[in-house]
């Protein structure tokens, strides 16, 4: 019982964790671009632009699952679960950004790229 009780908490410090990076994560590509203008690093701007996209992909998947109705089946979801589920969407929008994308990163390249 008490095993149980360690890793509930354990996950629920990592999902807070993740949860409060979100915010970090829209700090750090203002971050990345300030940079990346501030030095005329194209390479560092397509970085930017690219991690961006990836955000904005997670953000499309996580809205997507709220849709779904996650009470339907037979086992109802636990806490796990939901973290393993936004952790796998964080790592497949990572693939799909630095894949070809969706062209979000390739459109904001190419506007911002006359500013480096």
């Amino acid at each position: 019982m008490e095993i149980l009780g360690l890793t509930n908490t354990a996950m629920a410090q990592m999902q807070i964790q993740r949860q409060s990076g979100e915010t970090k994560s829209e700090d750090t590509f203002q971050a990345a671009l300030d940079n990346a203008i501030e030095n005329k690093d194209k390479a560092q701007l397509r970085k930017a632009c690219i991690e961006f996209e990836s955000y904005f992909v997670h953000m499309m998947f996580k809205e997507m699952r709220k849709s779904v109705d996650s009470l339907g089946g037979i086992f109802p979801k636990g806490q796990a679960e939901q973290i393993f589920e936004d952790m796998l969407d964080e790592e497949v929008a990572k693939a799909i950004a630095n894949g070809r994308g969706i062209g979000l990163a390739d459109m904001m390249y190419k506007q911002m790229e006359k500013d480096v």
